[in-house]
């Protein structure tokens, strides 16, 4: 601890100057000198300048009563010191409500001047230090980012507010620049989070080399960070600033002994352009990020001013989306699936269809990203799951369907993640009065490698509730073969793409007939799609495949033709 700053303001004019407040204290037996350094008075707060900061620990205010004053020079001090601790002194001893109130409007501590020791001040003293350090300690914790130590998003907003206000007064430039690493994910899948994490420290080491010490560099999220530039007047200066962080990254990490390449993306606006209006100015950056990464990544742009045809597109499903169930726009159709060998019907896969009222027909490539991007895919999937399981359940009551019949229905990502999955599905089962036995749940390749010991434990818990797991899309997702024989799965699903064109192409009948055989060696079942003519059944038949759905049997259809399909000709 330094020394006391000491202000005099708060007492009456006949006793506020420096030589009566110097003999009140002296007479109550505190000396000149406190805790090893001299005390300065201050009778004018407006006094008080950064540049003391670095002089003192705690600034001593001496006041007659509580009161709105007293509470203007707490704030006053707080904005123009915001490091230093306060201590209130005030005539007589005050009530525990009055410290409790100045200790929660920033007051370290709240002392009497009838305080006669030096200990007296002295602890009074360090308590407040002691406050003010623990206080700024919880204050890193809950701006900073504990990993990167760079500010966090809370932080940002709050320094970026501050960047806006000041220039915009100053009638100066600034910009926002975000950046985001491309294909983090890969990393974290191909070599763990912990590589992940020591890769994120690594790259913030580089981008704090490539910017001033002036702007603030902050870490908003997983891979995303975002610079505050000030004093940037004009798209040049803006682009230099982008190309230098660019270059940062053009060559490799060496993380853990393994050589990583990677690139970024970056998405930039000034805020000249929207008025200083942080809303607006952090959109527009946001967007320019969006366009860099549907160029290809790896490159920066600033905002082009108007949203591009696709920007509008997507904003428009994602409005028609948030309102597509409610509007009842939603429907499921079935596709049904079959015995290679001898064409039987044995269940059908559920999938989910949207038929806009202006649109038509929307894809389920175009509208399913959007529902998992938005968060809305999992009230959709938990929409899809109670819906199938109910009809199919119906369709076996009703003695349309045998009870050895299965239904099979997609999970998402976010779904396969979410902490009460094994809740939901028991809940559709038990609403619907499905077996759990007549139900098959499909994941992808991919969505089981994203966090392949929470996937692993979570299927496991389904498959003790009676019901089939399949994988789905297999052979397009990562290498994945020497985890197959620990997955806890009974399907593999071969991708249609190495199915269309087994009878003419070697190379795809290969790769069938070695998935088959793999998956037969391990007492698994496989499902081969997308299939639409009488050679590729056949060619599947002489592999071994046991199962198929696709065109040749019939396309997905509304649950009345399902039935329909079924009836003896």
């Amino acid at each position: 601890m330094n020394s006391i700053l000491m202000s005099s303001s708060l007492l009456s004019q006949s006793d506020a100057s420096p030589g009566l407040m110097l003999s009140l204290l002296q007479r109550q037996e505190v000396p000149v000198v406190l805790y090893d350094g001299p005390f300065l008075v201050v009778d004018d707060l407006d006094e008080l300048g950064s540049e003391m900061a670095s002089q003192y620990d705690v600034i001593l205010l001496l006041a007659e009563a509580p009161g709105s004053e007293l509470n203007a020079a707490v704030e006053r001090i707080q904005l123009t010191l915001p490091d230093m601790a306060i201590v209130v002194a005030l005539p007589d001893q005050p009530a525990a409500a009055v410290i409790a109130q100045y200790i929660l409007s920033g007051v370290q501590e709240v002392v009497s001047l009838g305080m006669t020791t030096l200990d007296d001040w002295h602890q009074a003293f360090q308590l407040a230090l002691s406050r003010k350090q623990y206080e700024s300690h919880l204050k890193r914790f809950s701006h900073y980012d504990p990993l990167t130590q760079l500010a966090n998003r809370s932080l940002f907003q709050d320094r970026l507010e501050h960047s806006l206000l000041q220039n915009q007064r100053r009638e100066r430039g600034m910009g926002i620049l975000l950046l985001d690493i491309d294909r983090f994910r890969v990393v974290n899948d191909i070599y763990g989070h912990q590589i992940g994490d020591e890769l994120l420290v690594a790259c913030t080491q580089r981008m704090l080399d490539k910017v001033r010490r002036s702007d603030t560099l902050a870490r908003l999220g997983s891979n995303n960070f975002a610079v505050i530039l000030d004093d940037i007047n004009d798209a040049d200066c803006m682009q230099r600033v982008a190309d230098k962080l660019s270059q940062a990254f053009n060559h490799s990490f060496t993380i853990g002994g393994n050589e990583i390449f990677i690139s970024v993306s970056m998405g930039m606006e000034l805020a000249s352009r929207v008025t200083y209006d942080a809303g607006q100015l952090m959109r527009h950056a946001e967007l320019a990020l969006h366009q860099a990464k549907r160029n290809g990544r790896n490159a920066s742009l600033l905002y082009q001013g108007e949203r591009s045809p696709a920007d509008k597109v997507r904003l428009g499903l994602e409005s028609a989306l948030h309102h597509a169930m409610d509007r009842e726009e939603l429907h499921l159709v079935y596709q049904p699936q079959a015995i290679v060998d001898s064409g039987v019907f044995v269940g059908v896969e559920a999938l989910l269809r949207w038929q806009h009222p202006v649109l038509g027909n929307v894809p389920p490539s175009v509208f399913i990203p959007v529902l998992e991007d938005t968060g809305l895919i999992e009230s959709f999937g938990q929409w899809a799951l109670e819906q199938s399981c109910q009809q199919f359940a119906d369709w076996i009551n009703a003695g349309k369907l045998s009870p050895t019949t299965k239904l099979s229905v997609n999970l998402s990502p976010r779904q396969l993640h979410q902490g009460d999955l094994v809740t939901q599905v028991q809940r559709a089962l038990n609403r619907s009065g499905l077996a759990a036995r007549c139900l098959t749940l499909e994941v992808t390749e991919s969505m089981l490698m994203n966090n392949l010991d929470q996937s692993v434990s979570m299927l496991a818990q389904l498959r003790q509730l009676g019901m089939s797991v399949a994988i789905d899309d297999f052979g397009t997702g990562y290498s994945s073969l020497s985890y197959l024989k620990d997955l806890p799965i009974d399907y593999l699903k071969i991708d249609r793409v190495f199915v269309k064109d087994i009878v003419e192409d070697a190379n795809d009948a290969a790769i069938a007939n070695s998935i088959i055989g793999l998956a037969h060696n391990l007492g698994l079942k496989v499902i081969a799609e997308g299939v639409e003519e009488a050679e590729t059944l056949e060619m599947l038949r002489l592999f071994g495949c046991d199962q198929y759905q696709g065109y040749f049997y019939s396309k997905p259809v509304r649950a009345d033709e399902v039935i329909q399909l079924l009836a003896p000709e």
